[in-house]
C-alpha cells in the first residue's frame, strides 16, 4: 500500500512537471508563432526583380545635357594638347635646323679663310709670272669646285627640308581628318541619344546604344591613327636622298681637285 502511494506522488509530480515545461515552452514559442502568422497574413512588398535600374542608366537622359558639355570639354581639351604638342615639335624643328644652319656656315666661314690664306701662301712663293698663273688658275678651280659642292649640298638640304615638311602637312591633314571623323561620330552618338531620350526609350537603352556608338568612333578613331605613317618613318627615304646627294657633291669635288 505503502508503495502505491509512493508511485502515485512521483507520477503526481511527473505530471506536474510535464505541464510546466509544456506551459513554458508554449510562452517561449508564442511570440515566433504569432510573428510567423503575421507575416503569412500580411505579406511584404518587395520592388520586383529587375525593377531597380542601376543609377548610371536611371540618370543618363537626365543628365545628357551635362554630359554632352562634359565632352565638349574634354575633346577641346585634347585638341588643344594636340596643337600645343604640334608647336612645341615644329619650335624644336626650327631650331635644330637653325644649329644645323650655323654650324654650316661657320664651318665654311672657316674654309674660306683657310683657303684665301693658303691661295697668299702661294703667291708669296711664286716667283714668275706663269707660276703666279698657275696659283690663279688653281685658285679659280678650287673655288669653282667649292661653289659647286656648295650648290649641291644646299640643294640637298632643301630637298630635303622640303620633303620633311610635306611630310608633315601630309601627317598633320590625315590626323586632322580622322580626329575630325571622331567628333562626327561623337556629334552623331549624342543626338541619337538624346533624340532616345525624347522618345521615351528606356534610359538603360539609350545608354547602351550611346557607348556602343562612341566605343565604334574611338576604335575607328585608334585603326585610322595606326594607319598614319609615324614622321619617321615617312622620313627615312628623305635622310637615304640627302645623304647620298652630300656624297656625291663630296666626291665630285675630290675629283675637280684632283685634276
Amino acid at each position: 500500500m505503502i508503495l502505491l502511494n509512493r508511485m502515485a506522488k512521483t507520477n503526481f509530480k511527473r505530471a506536474q512537471i510535464g505541464m510546466v515545461t509544456a506551459i513554458l515552452t508554449a510562452s517561449v514559442m508564442a511570440p515566433h508563432i504569432v510573428m510567423a502568422e503575421e507575416a503569412v497574413s500580411t505579406p511584404q512588398t518587395r520592388p520586383a526583380a529587375g525593377r531597380m535600374k542601376p543609377a548610371a542608366d536611371r540618370g543618363f537622359c537626365a543628365r545628357i545635357e551635362n554630359l554632352e558639355s562634359a565632352v565638349d570639354k574634354k575633346f577641346d581639351e585634347r585638341k588643344a594638347k594636340l596643337d600645343t604638342r604640334r608647336g612645341e615639335r615644329m619650335t624644336k624643328l626650327d631650331e635644330r635646323q637653325g644649329k644645323v644652319d650655323a654650324r654650316r656656315l661657320e664651318h665654311r666661314s672657316k674654309g674660306d679663310a683657310n683657303r684665301t690664306d693658303h691661295y697668299g701662301k702661294l703667291l708669296e712663293r711664286a716667283t714668275t709670272e706663269a707660276q703666279k698663273q698657275a696659283v690663279e688658275n688653281f685658285k679659280a678651280a678650287v673655288e669653282g669646285a667649292v661653289a659647286a659642292r656648295k650648290t649641291a649640298v644646299d640643294a640637298a638640304v632643301q630637298a630635303f627640308r622640303g620633303g620633311l615638311d610635306q611630310a608633315i602637312a601630309d601627317r598633320k591633314a590625315k590626323v586632322d581628318t580622322a580626329v575630325s571623323g571622331f567628333d562626327t561620330a561623337r556629334d552623331a552618338a549624342l543626338a541619337k541619344a538624346k533624340a532616345d531620350c525624347a522618345g521615351d526609350m528606356e534610359p538603360k537603352t539609350a545608354r547602351e546604344s550611346y557607348m556602343q556608338s562612341m566605343k565604334a568612333a574611338r576604335e575607328k578613331l585608334n585603326a585610322d591613327r595606326k594607319a598614319i605613317d609615324i614622321l619617321k618613318k615617312s622620313s627615312e627615304g628623305l635622310i637615304t636622298a640627302r645623304k647620298t646627294a652630300v656624297e656625291k657633291a663630296m666626291a665630285d669635288f675630290k675629283a675637280a681637285i684632283e685634276k
